[in-house]
């Protein structure tokens, strides 16, 4: 979703290296340098990028008006694709066979009638991406925060991501890390100098294993032996980094705070308030107990979401209602990537012009992102700290004793629904 209108979701990446610190006319030219451009001569590459403006799919003409909002820069990527489809390539050699066949004497296409036919469905499909038949074109916006040395994409695949770390390495000379919850934490950990800290986190058991468990206390981790007792977090092993449980323990640290603390979570940014609401994932820490998805106004109220944490799932994706006192967010926070999806901003009432309406809403992006940022920075801190057993200890007391609660009256619009499947 852009970040311009409407519900906004991203990712979020680091930038290391010779960040320019403001838009200025090299950071436009570097742009336009690096603009989309369709190849003119035979058939493109599979895949082409390069940057346009966000006000539409074929602007490239990059100005101050159009990027520079304050500390934000805002344009967007393009990407097209070209790609024939299989059924297309056959019916052309199928085609080509059939009118070889019809000239000969026998009635069939020889070994050699059917190679040239294969050759010329090869030249007729790059006909057809030099014409631009099978083109399929889409642009996502693109926010950098300048001064804080993050880049907002407004979509999280593994293509989009490619094409924009290598054009972002390409044009301006930086890097992007994703940033994950585990690279998150190495990144304010690493600032602390305690790098060291970071490498010896294992998840927190906070209760034991299920019984039907097959896993060994002899398992490795990252080519270490995993501690006695440890979950599996399988998530993990297609995750950005391996300790991006840390976000899933966030998400149960989050939940215990809702409870215990009623949703004040003290940072260094003040006070922020978080409700865990309509949207709760979970997920088997132990690899045995499976998924389970809960949809409500208040999921953490349902006996199920009791059930599963008391049988070691935890949460993957939480729907959140997150305010600093002064802004009021609504979004879906995944905790191990960290990224935050539909996020409903806070109204803007006083934009004069549809240019502060945007600048307004990069702010308010940017003010979610540090408030998140916030909250993950506390909860690292009790991670992290000689405490932790004793906390650890203290949230899996609370998950002991959970009572199953009143399941909430369902309505057309709240009714309760949970899906289970297990692996």
């Amino acid at each position: 979703m852009p970040f311009t209108s409407g519900r906004v979701t991203f990712c979020r990446f680091h930038v290391s290296g010779d960040s320019p610190p403001a838009v200025d006319e090299t950071f436009l030219e570097l742009l336009h340098e690096h603009r989309f451009r369709e190849t003119e001569i035979g058939a493109p590459d599979e895949v082409e990028a390069g940057f346009v403006t966000a006000e539409h799919l074929f602007d490239t003409q990059f100005s101050f008006e159009k990027v520079a909002y304050g500390r934000y820069a805002l344009f967007s990527l393009r990407i097209d694709t070209h790609k024939v489809p299989a059924e297309v390539k056959k019916a052309y050699q199928k085609m080509n066979e059939a009118a070889a066949a019809s000239d000969s004497p026998t009635g069939f296409a020889s070994k050699a009638e059917k190679r040239e036919a294969r050759e010329l469905a090869g030249r007729q499909v790059s006909e057809d991406l030099a014409a631009g038949r099978f083109r399929k074109s889409r642009s996502v916006q693109v926010v950098w925060d300048l001064p804080g040395g993050t880049v907002y994409s407004a979509n999280a695949s593994n293509a989009v991501t490619e094409q924009l770390v290598r054009l972002m390495r390409q044009s301006f000379s930086v890097q992007l890390e994703p940033l994950s919850s585990g690279t998150l934490a190495g990144l304010l950990l690493s600032e602390q100098g305690r790098s060291r800290d970071y490498e010896d986190i294992a998840p927190s058991a906070f209760t034991p294993p299920p019984a039907e468990t097959t896993r060994h206390d002899d398992d490795e981790e990252g080519g270490m032996p995993r501690p006695k007792g440890t979950p599996i977090c399988p998530w993990v092993t297609k995750s950005i980094d391996l300790k991006d449980f840390l976000g899933n323990e966030f998400l149960t640290w989050l939940w215990w705070q809702q409870e215990a603390k009623e949703g004040v979570v003290e940072t260094e940014q003040g006070e922020l308030f978080i409700t865990i609401t309509k949207t709760l994932d979970m997920d088997c820490a132990w690899e045995v107990g499976g998924k389970q998805t809960l949809r409500c106004d208040k999921p953490t109220s349902l006996p199920e979401a009791d059930d599963a944490l008391r049988t070691g799932k935890w949460p993957r994706k939480v729907g959140l209602l997150l305010s600093d006192g002064e802004h009021h967010w609504e979004l879906t926070l995944q905790g191990d990537a960290l990224h935050a999806s539909a996020a409903q901003l806070p109204d803007i009432t006083d934009a004069q012009t549809d240019r502060e309406v945007v600048e307004q809403r990069l702010a308010l992006t940017g003010a979610l992102s540090r408030s998140v940022n916030a909250l993950y920075a506390a909860f690292l801190r009790q991670r992290t700290a000689t405490g932790w057993a004793g906390k650890r200890e203290t949230i899996s007391a609370w998950i002991r004793q959970r009572r199953a609660k009143p399941q909430p009256t369902a309505t057309a619009d709240t009714a309760p629904t949970a899906a289970a499947a297990t692996h």
